[in-house]
């Protein structure tokens, strides 16, 4: 059901904890990620720590229209298809900027974050906050990317995307499903297949919050189309290196004052629903911020 008590924030319509309780998911998922041999992956899990009730499903809204618009092709600037910027060992994967077709420039960040902009724009800032399990956030995207991508392309905007985990642990397997993504998307240091990445991860969402998915072999194989196949990536992805870290940013989105995914933070102000509700909305929103 819906929370109407999220004041000058994204209300209902995606998924966050309800007001005044503590967010915390825990640690990363117990046990080995579906399709992997026995045994625990990762870091050791975070203690638990007292836990509010679970999270509030919100409505979507009704009438969303899905807006058909060719993607912007994206080219990387530096190419290394043996190992697509995993790091072995445990190392942190190398981040590279990358090109945009048109002149825009896709840069990640060391918080798992991608800014996508032209050189020197820094506003409007525009931040998306997404949890790549959250079907409400697949929808947001198909409406709304190919806009941002418009729009960063011709100047207009600097777009952040910052993937995070919205599911407590009681909201298995949406928060497994959620953390094992949110890792891999980490593993591609390399900011254009970052951005094609994101799109294959929406692509292949589970069915329902109630479907394991996101195995970490299909997450490796989602790469494989992109040229990343080394076996770096697969070590990062396989072992959830940056399962902890997810978590970790996603606290600090949450203190920051996120309430639920998707949202979109706009020169630092939460936008509320009817100023996303369709890719016009939204892009009205940006260009009179600018």
């Amino acid at each position: 059901m819906g929370n109407p008590s999220w004041p000058g924030q994204q209300p209902p319509g995606g998924y966050g904890p309800p007001p005044g309780t503590p967010w915390n998911p825990g640690g990363p998922p117990a046990g080995p990620p579906p399709g992997m041999p026995g045994g625990p992956y990762g870091p050791p899990p975070v203690p638990p720590r007292k836990r509010g009730p679970g999270l509030v499903i919100g409505l979507i809204a009704a009438g969303v229209v899905v807006l058909a618009v060719a993607v912007i092709g994206i080219v990387a600037l530096t190419k290394n298809d043996d190992d697509g910027g995993g790091g072995g060992g445990g190392a942190a994967v190398e981040l590279r900027t990358g090109e945009i077709a048109g002149g825009a420039q896709a840069v990640p960040g060391s918080d798992g974050s991608l800014a996508m902009a032209r050189p020197g724009v820094e506003r409007p800032l525009v931040e998306i906050f997404e949890d790549f399990a959250c079907d409400h956030c697949g929808t947001f995207d198909k409406m709304h990317d190919p806009m941002l991508k418009e729009l960063a392309v011709a100047g207009r905007a600097k777009v952040v995307f910052r993937p995070m985990v919205v599911f407590g642990t009681s909201q298995r397997p949406a928060y497994d499903n959620s953390v094992r993504a949110a890792a891999a998307q980490r593993c591609l240091g390399d900011g254009a297949r970052w951005l094609a990445y994101q799109d294959a991860l929406y692509a292949h969402q589970p069915a329902t919050l109630d479907t394991p998915g996101f195995r970490v072999e299909d997450l490796v194989s989602y790469a494989a189309p992109l040229g990343i196949t080394g076996a770096d990536f697969r070590t990062c992805v396989t072992s959830q290196r940056y399962a902890r870290s997810v978590l970790d940013v996603s606290r600090g989105y949450v203190a920051s004052g996120l309430q639920g995914t998707p949202s979109v933070r706009l020169d630092g102000t939460w936008l509320t629903s009817d100023r996303t509700s369709s890719a016009d909305a939204l892009r009205a929103a940006i260009e009179s911020a600018g």
